[in-house]
């Protein structure tokens, strides 16, 4: 066999390898863990919670599950932000709560292709702000993969 026939058989059966296992890769998990801990201004609260989303790679469509007990104060705002690397501040680009801010928070929304490349290069969060830290009483990263 010469080497051009057996870089092309080489070629033929990495083909056939991997794209049906890419070809099968159809949504994304991405997880965070809620605190005040979290937070990049000082954030005196024990509330805790979990995020656990969703993203359907064909139509951008992000579906979200959030939990969270505890919030010393009355909440404002449920937001995903980006982009911000971890311990830098980004804008919210998506309400998680547009029918008001109680636990569980569930729903689904399309995003956009910078969006999709924020979440999948970690540079988003979940903010959850309350009146007395409208900054932010707890706060997440979000990492590709679901919870551990």
């Amino acid at each position: 066999m010469n080497r051009r026939t057996a870089l092309a058989a080489l070629l033929s059966i990495t083909f056939a390898i991997g794209v049906p296992a890419y070809a099968q890769i159809t949504s994304r998990e991405f997880h965070a863990d809620l605190s005040a801990w979290n937070q990049t201004r000082l954030t005196e609260s024990t509330a805790l919670g979990s995020v656990d989303l969703q993203l359907e790679l064909s139509t951008l469509t992000l579906s979200w599950d959030i939990q969270f007990s505890g919030l010393v104060s009355s909440p404002l705002a449920a937001s995903l932000h980006g982009p911000a690397q971890p311990g830098a501040n980004g804008l919210p680009f998506i309400d998680l709560a547009p029918n008001g801010i109680v636990s569980p928070l569930k729903g689904s929304a399309v995003i956009t292709e910078a969006q999709t490349q924020y979440l999948l290069a970690g540079w988003t969060y979940v903010n959850i702000t309350t009146k007395l830290w409208p900054f932010g009483e707890i706060r997440g990263q979000l990492d590709v993969g679901s919870r551990n």
